[in-house]
């Protein structure tokens, strides 16, 4: 069975178009610009490769508002020159590029030679035109939030017209169109079954599965509590750290992966502690979230009995007037002390 062929419009042919009131998002899409007062895009042709080549289906991801409204307009022509008015010829591929041109011209004169237009349909059959390039632009009218992405054009459209007879092979026919619907959900699928390796792909699976292929190991690490970064390591090590679990060195890596080289992990009994309580000094200021993921983590990995404490180790030290130091006790760090003129110092300040 023939396979559709997809063209895939992704950031650098956006790059190349003509935008006005979009900004590109990731690779395939556009975020709408709720400041500007105009919407508009207008792709770079699709070249088709031959004269007189058919188009099968355009389908893309729109997210919109209830008070907006998206135009969709296509055509496909031969010929990128074209002849207007009283007998003007212009580039059409140049004209809708121009940015000195105003949009609503460019929408005009598409709406003059034929375009078909579309409204709000993110999935829509090209099978009446015919033409090697192929023209999309896109109008949004209303405010609010709006996306458009992953903006995809198919050369044939269906898949299985090719295995009925001759007579029931009639392009564009009421049971050609009846069998697209069938064609269309073939060529989801397939999609999905083409992207399934991303979802077993730890570095660009969604953070939904990554919590979901932590509960597989035995890690609670569901409520997005976690920075992605690090929920991303924790389950890719999440079978060497079941195997270390209970074990000092699978509580220091949890340490290493949340705050990096910051924490050292003590088995002691500080703070009057039992025998298996473990103390974790962190050398750095503790936020309420940071102090919550650690202790959520290092608790399903910590021996049963075990108690822990975490320290936060300030990097430097205030003392008022009545602060004093006793044996064994150092300033950690040099002060400098400049004196302007009129300060004044008596026998008890030395200066060193």
């Amino acid at each position: 069975m023939a396979h559709d062929i997809w063209y895939t419009i992704k950031n650098n042919r956006l790059m190349q178009s003509f935008i006005q009131g979009f900004s590109v998002e990731g690779k395939t899409g556009l975020k709408l610009d709720e400041e500007s007062r105009d919407h508009f895009l207008f792709l770079k042709p699709i070249d088709g490769v031959s004269d007189g080549a058919f188009w099968g289906r355009l389908s893309c991801d729109m997210l919109l508002s209830e008070e907006q409204v998206c135009y969709i307009y296509i055509m496909a022509t031969d010929t990128l020159n074209i002849v207007v008015g009283e007998g003007e010829s212009i580039n059409l591929d140049e004209f809708l590029y121009d940015s000195n041109e105003e949009p609503f011209r460019k929408v005009s004169l598409l709406t003059e030679i034929g375009a078909k237009r579309f409204v709000n349909n993110p999935d829509v059959l090209l099978y009446e035109l015919q033409g090697r390039y192929l023209f999309i632009a896109m109008e949004i009218l209303g405010n609010g939030p709006a996306s458009i992405g992953n903006i995809r054009v198919g050369v044939r459209g269906d898949n299985f017209m090719g295995a009925f007879p001759e007579v029931y092979q009639e392009r564009n026919s009421f049971f050609h169109r009846y069998m697209s619907i069938f064609s269309s959900i073939y060529n989801d699928i397939s999609e999905q079954n083409d992207r399934l390796y991303e979802m077993l792909d730890l570095d660009k699976c969604s953070v939904e599965l990554l919590e979901m292929y932590g509960s597989w190991f035995g890690i609670d690490l569901n409520g997005g509590f976690l920075p992605e970064d690090v929920l991303r390591t924790i389950v890719k090590e999440a079978y060497k750290l079941n195997r270390m679990k209970g074990t000092k060195k699978a509580l220091e890596r949890i340490l290493e992966i949340v705050v990096g080289d910051d924490a050292i992990l003590l088995e002691n009994r500080l703070q009057d502690g039992r025998i298996f309580d473990v103390t974790v000094m962190i050398n750095r200021k503790l936020t309420e979230d940071l102090r919550h993921q650690l202790m959520f983590l290092l608790d399903q990995f910590k021996p049963i009995r075990t108690r822990i404490r975490l320290l936060q180790m300030e990097k430097e030290a205030v003392m008022d007037g009545n602060s004093y130091l006793d044996m064994n006790a150092a300033i950690p760090s040099e002060k400098h002390v400049v004196l302007d003129e009129e300060a004044m110092y008596d026998g008890a300040i030395t200066l060193l």
